[in-house]
């Protein structure tokens, strides 16, 4: 009896953690083999493998992840570690390869060609991200006497890097950026001028990217950086230094040079100087 749904479904989309989930590579696996081996179906392992049947009539290869190892940690400030994983190809034959006391039986490939075409397909296949296939072991699983098929197991494994999920970084957007000519080759000397300091005690001089700031005070008495005042150098501004020889609102006299800057903003598609 089928199942009646309430609307229409669908179905949903899957976005893997990793571009290289398990998924992703057993679909490139099932992929290569069906482009080397067009003789037998290639599939996916059943979700329900008691009510499969195969109904080719030469043969089929399942394809199923059995597990993963992993390696030591590679880093002390990350989860970083080697991931093996290993993928088995079930060859499944109506004909073994041999008759009784002969060669190769009839016009069909038999179970040792098949297990030689899915060697050959995938050793060496390389899975975007991770490292080539190389085969693990071949052995031989069961022979069905009611279905006359034979069975026999292959499996392959890769390596990968497994990682620890890195949060997005709350970094806040980019406003403006500055570039600052440090080389000398735009040098602009600017001579002594009066300037007053603010309630703030800042001056903001005429440039930005300034150098070989001096500051006079009253009486002609030099000021010390890093005393009695700081610098912006980037934005031009002079700052006084609480406790040092300057107090807001004074009048000083201060010389300096600037070089070329750009500056960026955001929305600007070419930087202004």
């Amino acid at each position: 009896m089928g199942v009646m749904l309430d609307a229409p479904w669908n179905g949903v989309v899957f976005a893997p953690p990793t571009p290289i989930d398990i998924a992703t590579i057993e679909d490139a696996i099932v992929t290569q083999l069906r482009s080397q081996i067009s003789s037998i179906e290639i599939t996916h392992y059943p979700d329900r493998p008691e009510t499969w049947r195969m109904t080719h009539r030469v043969g089929a290869a399942l394809v199923m992840y059995k597990g993963a190892e992993y390696g030591e940690l590679l880093d002390t400030a990350a989860i970083i570690q080697e991931r093996k994983l290993e993928f088995e190809v079930s060859a499944m034959m109506r004909d073994l390869g041999w008759a009784v006391g002969g060669d190769a039986a009839g016009p069909s490939p038999g179970a040792y060609s098949i297990i030689e075409g899915i060697r050959a397909a995938l050793t060496g296949f390389q899975v975007p991200g991770c490292r080539k296939i190389y085969p693990v072991r071949e052995k031989f699983i069961k022979r069905d006497k009611q279905g006359g098929v034979w069975t026999y197991s292959s499996t392959f494994a890769l390596s990968t890097v497994a990682v620890e999920g890195s949060p997005t970084e709350n970094f806040p957007l980019f406003i403006k950026g500055n570039a600052l000519e440090e080389s000398g080759q735009t040098t602009v000397t600017v001579g002594a001028s009066a300037y007053t300091f603010n309630s703030n005690g800042q001056v903001q001089l005429l440039q930005g990217n300034v150098f070989a700031v001096s500051v006079t005070g009253v009486g002609g008495a030099a000021l010390i950086q890093g005393t009695d005042f700081s610098i912006d150098r980037a934005n031009g501004i002079v700052i006084a230094i609480p406790g040092g020889a300057i107090t807001a609102g004074e009048t000083v006299q201060i010389a300096y040079s600037y070089a070329e800057e750009a500056v960026a903003t955001a929305g600007q598609t070419e930087p202004t100087n």
